[in-house]
Order: C-alpha cells, then sequence, then structure tokens
C-alpha cells in the first residue's frame, strides 16, 4: 500500500507522538474501532502509546514517523489535511 511507503519505523524523524494529527485518546480509538471492548479496551496496557494518525487514517505506534509531521500548537490547513 502507498501508505506504509510514507511511514518510517523505527523513529527516522520527529514521532508520531508529538505530532498535531496523532490522536491516542483510549476512548477516541475505542470509537474508531467499535469492537475492540469485545477483546480489550481502548485503555489496555498492550496498547503502550499507540493511537490513531487524523492525516493517514490508520492505527499506529507513537515512536513512527512520516513526512506529514506537523508539531502540536502549529495551525494546520484544511488544504493540508487533505
Amino acid at each position: 500500500m502507498k501508505i506504509f511507503n510514507s511511514i518510517a519505523l523505527s523513529n527516522s524523524g520527529p514521532s508520531c507522538q508529538k505530532c498535531t494529527y496523532f490522536q491516542n485518546d483510549p476512548t477516541l480509538i475505542e470509537a474508531a474501532y467499535p469492537g475492540l471492548t469485545v477483546m480489550s479496551s481502548g485503555f489496555a496496557s498492550v496498547r503502550d502509546r499507540d493511537g490513531l494518525c487524523s492525516y493517514n487514517q490508520i492505527y499506529l505506534s507513537a515512536r513512527d514517523s512520516c513526512p506529514h509531521f506537523a508539531q502540536h500548537g502549529v495551525e494546520v490547513s484544511k488544504d493540508e489535511v487533505g
């Protein structure tokens, strides 16, 4: 898939955890994956700091990085989100 070509594992750039597109609120994750609560929870320790990328529309590790990084607190235009 094209999207995986832009995601860099093992932290080759600024980490997703510090990106404005990265969402790791357990409640938001449970809403995105409604069946998750059957087997586990968005609050589970095995999730670590994983979350959702609102730019790439995928679930990933907070340690990953990609070329679409936008620092928290920096306003992003709707054109950049796609």
